[in-house]
């Protein structure tokens, strides 16, 4: 499996159905808000949970 935020293949871990390789979670996990690249993973993350995170079903008893 290819990690879904660098493309590197290797020793990934999948974490929400994402495949993550150990770098990325070791960079992301470790990583501090006033970091460069705190925006960059936090959107990464943030798209990557929306493909995991399903619509909310609209129940309508009236039907």
């Amino acid at each position: 499996m290819y990690c879904n935020i660098c493309g590197n293949r290797g020793d990934n871990l999948n974490i929400f159905m994402i495949t993550m390789c150990k770098d990325c979670f070791e960079e992301f996990a470790n990583i501090s808000i006033l970091d460069e690249e705190y925006d960059k993973y936090k959107n990464l993350i943030r798209i990557l949970l929306s493909y995991y995170i399903s619509p909310k079903a609209i129940l309508n008893p009236a039907k």
